[in-house]
C-alpha cells in the first residue's frame, strides 16, 4: 500500500496512490497508518477502489476492524464511495452513524471529503 501526501493551503493529508492495491487485511491498514505517521499527518482519504468488497459487507467485520484501527491511532478518515451501489440497509445505517462523528465520514465526491478532512 503506497500513499501520497496531498498538500493544500489548508493542510495536508494522505491519499492512497492511484496505482496502489486494495487494503485487504489488517497489516495493509497498519502500513497505511504508518505511512500517515511518517508523512506527519493524521488525516487520510480512501477511495472505494482501495477497499475490498468485504469492507462493505458488515458480516465480515472488516469495516469494524478498519474503523477501530483509525480510532486507536487517532487518524481522521474520509471514505469516498458511490453509496448508491451499496444495497445493505445496515451499511447505510453505519454510514449515517459515522457521518455524525468527527472520526470517519463517507462522501460521494473528493472535494467534499477534502473540505471535511481539512476543516
Amino acid at each position: 500500500m503506497i500513499g501520497e501526501v496531498i498538500e493544500t493551503l489548508e493542510g495536508k493529508y494522505v491519499k492512497c496512490a492511484e496505482s496502489s492495491e486494495a487494503i485487504s487485511n489488517r497489516q495493509d491498514a497498519l502500513d497505511l497508518l504508518a505511512y500517515c505517521s511518517e508523512a506527519g499527518s493524521n488525516l487520510v482519504m480512501l477511495d472505494e477502489a482501495h477497499l475490498p468488497q468485504a469492507f462493505f459487507d458488515l458480516k465480515t467485520g472488516f469495516a469494524g476492524m478498519i474503523m477501530q484501527l483509525f480510532a486507536t491511532y487517532r487518524v481522521k478518515a474520509a471514505i469516498v464511495a458511490d453509496l448508491n451501489n451499496i444495497k445493505s440497509k445496515r451499511f447505510h445505517e453505519l454510514v449515517y452513524e459515522c457521518n455524525r462523528s468527527n472520526q470517519l465520514n463517507f462522501f460521494d465526491e473528493i472535494p467534499q471529503a477534502e473540505r471535511w478532512l481539512l476543516g
